[in-house]
């Protein structure tokens, strides 16, 4: 299998730009692609754990009844975090073109 191959299929199956980190040996390139999807990665875990908390709170409280369905639907209304949206757009931004990058790089002779 070649380099580029390999790299294309761990950036997309890992995590965006490891691929270019781990075979292709080229650190800077990865980091290009790795350090703005771990931003938005933890911008949208941080609103999915906001979130919960709010639900959380809600269900000790008694206010919030353990309804799956009604937990469920309640858990897609909160969206607390602006741009959530926008940040997933990013990430799979970060994601794809970290696999085209891979493989439109020219493997070594």
């Amino acid at each position: 299998m070649k380099q580029s191959t390999k790299a294309a299929l761990i950036s997309g199956l890992g995590f965006p730009g490891l691929g270019q980190m781990l075979v292709l040996k080229r650190t800077v390139r990865g980091l290009a692609f790795m350090l703005p999807a771990l931003a938005v990665f933890g911008w949208l875990m941080y609103g999915v754990w906001k979130a919960t908390a709010v639900l959380m709170d809600q269900a000790l409280s008694g206010t919030l009844p353990p309804d799956p369905i009604l937990i469920a639907q309640r858990l897609t209304k909160a969206s607390i975090m602006p741009g959530t949206s926008i940040a997933g757009w990013i990430l799979l931004a970060c994601w794809v073109a970290s696999i085209v990058d891979a493989l439109l790089t020219r493997d070594k002779p």
